[in-house]
C-alpha cells in the first residue's frame, strides 16, 4: 500500500495463478509497469504507471485481475495491452499520453472496460484486434492521434461510448472486424465518423455522428455494416457514402444537415455505366431520413440517375464460408488448415447421412493441440468452435479458456464443483483447457479428481461441448495416459508446428502494416537473419517473437525521430534495417 517501485524489467510481476492486492502505488519500471501472466488475478487499486518503455499494465497468459480508479500515462508502447486469452476488469481507469495506443486489445483476449478514460495517445485510443472482444461500457476516447476505436479481425461490444476530438476516424472497423456498437457519440473527429473497410462488418444501434474533418463523411462504408436508428449530421461530405464494394443495410436513420448527399453511392460501372453495389433496406423509403437519395459523385454525371440504376442480387457470404476464410488466412499453420478441414469435412458427411437415413460415422470432436507457444492454438480452438456452431454442431460456438487453477480447488470436496462450473460456461461451446498436463504433474490427486470429474462430463454431456486440450507434445502425450478414460476420448491429436522465418517475416510485415509502418530496403533479408538466429526450443515465442521485434523497432525508430525537428511523413513510417534489434530478442512474452 502507497508504495513507489522502481524496477529495470517490469516494475511489478504476478503470476502463476496468484493474488493480492495492490493499492495507490506508483510504479516505474524500464520494460513496462504491471505484468500479470499465468492466470493471475490480484487487485490492483488507485496505482499510478508512468514513463515506461513498455506497457503500463499488461495482462496475458489467461490472467484476470481487477484494476480500479488506476492512471497509465506516457508509455511507449500501448498504455494498457491485453491478449494471450487474458480477461481482466478495468474500471474507472485513465490512460494519458503516450506513443502507442491507449489500450490494446490482442490474441482472443475479452476484458471489461467501464467508466475508463483514454486521452492524448498518439496512436488509436482504444484498438482490438486478432480474436479480441472486450466488453467496453461508458468509456470515452478524446485527443487520440490516430483516431478513436479500431476494430480489427476482433469483435466485442461497446455500449455508451464517446469519440470526440481525435485525429484521425472515430471508429474503424478493419477486415474481418465485428464489432455491436451502441449508442455511442462520435463528433469533432479529424476523419470520418464511422469507417468500415473491406470484410469489415458490424452493427450500430442508436449512434450519433456530427463534425467530421473537411472533405470526410459521416460514415465511409466498404464492408458490409447494419446501421439503426442512427443520427448523422452537421457534415461536410455524405451522411453515408458508399465505395464499389459496399453493401450493407440502414434502419430508421435520420440524416440532416450535410455538405453531399445524405447518402451517396459511388457505384462502379464494369464498363457499363450500370452502379453495381447493394444498400439492403434503402431501396425503400426510411422514414425521417426519406429524403436520402442516392447520387452520384462529381466525375460521373455522365451516368444513369442513380434511382434509375438496378441493384445487384449478390448473394451474401455464409457464416460457415466467412470462417472458413478466415482459418485460411492463417499465416502458415498448413498442417493444422488441413487437419481442421478434414475435421470439418467429416462432420458435413455426418449430417448429409443423418438426412439420408443412414447412421453417422464414428466422431470424436474432443482434440488435443500440441505445440510451442504463440502458434495460435487458442486462434484455431476459437474458430473449430465457430464452425461446429455454423454446421449445426454446437448451439453457441463460444470459447472458454481455463487451465489448471481454474479447475483445481485449494482443498478437499472443491475441485469437483470448479471443474464442473468451468465446464456449464462452456456449454454449447468449447472449452480450451491450456498446458493441460498441469493437471497430471506430480502426481497430484486434486489434479487427478480434476481430470475424472472431466471425464465424466465429457460423457455425460457428449454432444454439448467441445474439449479441447493443449500444451507441449511430450507432456501432452504422457498425460492422456494418465486416465484410460482421456486416451478414449481425444482420439487426434494436431500439432501446431513452429513458424519459420519466413512466415514471422509475413507475421510482423502485417502487423506493421496496420500500424501504418513500412519497411525500408534490406529490412526483410534482415529480418529473416534475426529471426533465424532465435534458438526454436520450447520457449521460442513464435508470433510473440514477431511482434516484440516490431515494438523494439519502433521504439528505436521514435528515437531517431526524436533527433529531428520536424520529420517527414515518409520519415515517420519508414522503419530501417538498423532498427532491427541486435541483441537476444525477448522470445515469449514483452
Amino acid at each position: 500500500v502507497g508504495t513507489a517501485i522502481t524496477a529495470a524489467g517490469f516494475g511489478v510481476t504476478i503470476r502463476d495463478g496468484a493474488g493480492g492486492h495492490l493499492d495507490s502505488c506508483t510504479v516505474t519500471g524500464r520494460h513496462g509497469g504491471i505484468l500479470l501472466t499465468s492466470r493471475a488475478d490480484p487487485e490492483v487499486t488507485g496505482c499510478t504507471v508512468t514513463r515506461g518503455e513498455g506497457n503500463g499494465i499488461y495482462v496475458t497468459g489467461g490472467a484476470r485481475g481487477t484494476f480500479v480508479a488506476c492512471t497509465v500515462t506516457d508509455t511507449a508502447q500501448p498504455g494498457i495491452a491485453i491478449d494471450g486469452g487474458a480477461d481482466p476488469v478495468l474500471r474507472g481507469c485513465q490512460v494519458r499520453g503516450g506513443d502507442s495506443y491507449g489500450i490494446w486489445v490482442d490474441e482472443d483476449a475479452l476484458g471489461l472496460i467501464e467508466d475508463c478514460k483514454i486521452s492524448d495517445t498518439q496512436g488509436y485510443g482504444l484498438y482490438v484486434t486478432r480474436g479480441g472482444s472486450p466488453t467496453v461500457r461508458a468509456t470515452s476516447v478524446t485527443g487520440a492521434r490516430q483516431g478513436g476505436i479500431a476494430v480489427t479481425g476482433g469483435r466485442g461490444t461497446f455500449d455508451d461510448c464517446l469519440v470526440r476530438g481525435v485525429g484521425g476516424t472515430g471508429i474503424t472497423v478493419g477486415p474481418h472486424g465485428d464489432p455491436a456498437i451502441r449508442r455511442a457519440v462520435i463528433s469533432d473527429v479529424g476523419g470520418h465518423g464511422i469507417d468500415i473497410a473491406a470484410d469489415g462488418r458490424g452493427t450500430f444501434d442508436d449512434c450519433v455522428v456530427s463534425r467530421v474533418a473537411e472533405g470526410c463523411h459521416g460514415v465511409r462504408i466498404e464492408g458490409h455494416p447494419l446501421l439503426r436508428r442512427c443520427t448523422i449530421s452537421e457534415l461536410p461530405g455524405a451522411g453515408v457514402f458508399l465505395t464499389t464494394s459496399g453493401r450493407g443495410q440502414i434502419e430508421d436513420c435520420l440524416i440532416t444537415g450535410t455538405g453531399q448527399a445524405a447518402v451517396c453511392l459511388h457505384g462502379g460501372t464494369d464498363g457499363t455505366n450500370r452502379y453495381s453495389a447493394r444498400f439492403g433496406a434503402l431501396l425503400e423509403p426510411i422514414g425521417a431520413a426519406s429524403a436520402a437519395s442516392y447520387t452520384a459523385p462529381a466525375d460521373a454525371a455522365d451516368m444513369p440517375a442513380a434511382a434509375e440504376a438496378p441493384v445487384t442480387e449478390e448473394e451474401p457470404q455464409s457464416e460457415l464460408d466467412r470462417l472458413l476464410a478466415e482459418l485460411a488466412e492463417l499465416i502458415g499453420l498448413d498442417r493444422v488448415k488441413l487437419e481442421v478441414g478434414d475435421l470439418v469435412k467429416l462432420v458435413m458427411v455426418s449430417k448429409q447421412r443423418e438426412r439420408a437415413g443412414l447412421p453417422a460415422p464414428p466422431l470424436s470432436r474432443h482434440l488435443v493441440f500440441a505445440g510451442n507457444p504463440g502458434t495460435g492454438k487458442t486462434t484455431v480452438a476459437r474458430l473449430y468452435g465457430q464452425i461446429l456452431a455454423a454446421l449445426g454442431m454446437l448451439t453457441k460456438g463460444h470459447l472458454v479458456e481455463v487451465s489448471r487453477v481454474d479447475l483445481v480447488g485449494e482443498y478437499v470436496g472443491h475441485t469437483a464443483p470448479k471443474t464442473q462450473a468451468a465446464f456449464e460456461r462452456a456449454r454449447g461451446g468449447v472449452l480450451f483447457i491450456d498446458e493441460a498436463y498441469m493437471l497430471s504433474a506430480g502426481g497430484d490427486e486434486f489434479g487427478r479428481e480434476a481430470i475424472g470429474t472431466l471425464v465424466k462430463l465429457m460423457e455425460d454431456h457428449r454432444d454439448e461441448v467441445i474439449v479441447v486440450v493443449a500444451g507441449y507434445l511430450d507432456e501432452m502425450e504422457r498425460f492422456l495416459a494418465v486416465n484410460p478414460g482421456l486416451a478414449s476420448r481425444f482420439t487426434r491429436t494436431i500439432t501446431f508446428e513452429d513458424y519459420s522465418s519466413e512466415d514471422l517475416v509475413t507475421i510482423i510485415t502485417g502487423q506493421a502494416s496496420r500500424l501504418r509502418y513500412e519497411f525500408a530496403a534490406g529490412c526483410f533479408e534482415a529480418l529473416l537473419t534475426h529471426f533465424a538466429a532465435i534458438p526454436r526450443d520450447r520457449n521460442f515465442g513464435n508470433a510473440r517473437s514477431a511482434r516484440v521485434a516490431l515494438e523494439r523497432m519502433i521504439q528505436r525508430q521514435a528515437r531517431r525521430m526524436a533527433l529531428l525537428t520536424e520529420p517527414t511523413r515518409d520519415q515517420l513510417v519508414e522503419l530501417l534495417p538498423g532498427d532491427i534489434p541486435s541483441d537476444d530478442p525477448v522470445r515469449a512474452v514483452r
